[in-house]
């Protein structure tokens, strides 16, 4: 593909790109990653607590716990 010549004034591409998806909080969240641990922490409105995870992914299941209760 590479060097091939542009169809229709559109270059050709190497090759497509996976769409990622972003981790997603409920809104009012803060979260960030430890420098001295590597775990990623969040503070949620109405939970009164540090939330910790491995993950940015698991934080924000154990967020949505938190502040929902579990999922059904």
């Amino acid at each position: 593909m590479a060097g091939e010549a542009p169809v229709l004034g559109v270059p050709a591409v190497e090759a497509a790109q996976p769409v990622v998806r972003g981790v997603v909080f409920p809104p009012g969240v803060k979260r960030w990653q430890g420098e001295a641990t590597g775990s990623w922490w969040a503070m949620a409105p109405g939970v009164g607590r540090l939330i910790e995870a491995a993950t940015e992914e698991s934080l924000a299941a154990r967020v949505r716990e938190a502040m929902y209760g579990p999922a059904l």
